[in-house]
């Protein structure tokens, strides 16, 4: 991403990244790995056919995550702390 895409844009982007993202692995591997499941695997198969699901649900739920977060009415808030006046105001070369 560009230097001068706007931090909601670059929100935007993650959210929807892992909407789509999480969505997709939860429903491919949902029923590419646990439905075609058979009652023969080991454990260790069984968990790895599960992963891609638990994956999916993470990210859907940092998703929600990103959406839940507030936004400031300041753009250039965003993603400065909260004592960044004063660290500017300490650099002046005084």
């Amino acid at each position: 991403m560009s230097k001068s895409s706007s931090p909601y844009v670059r929100r935007l982007l993650w959210i929807v990244a892992c909407f789509v993202g999480g969505f997709a692995l939860l429903c491919v591997s949902g029923w590419a790995l646990v439905v075609n499941g058979s009652t023969q695997d080991s454990a260790m198969v069984t968990v790895l056919r599960w992963l891609p699901v638990a994956t999916g649900a993470i990210t859907v739920a940092a998703g929600f995550f990103l959406l839940s977060l507030p936004v400031p009415g300041d753009p250039e808030d965003f993603f400065l702390p909260d004592d960044a006046d004063g660290e500017l105001e300490s650099t002046d070369g005084k």
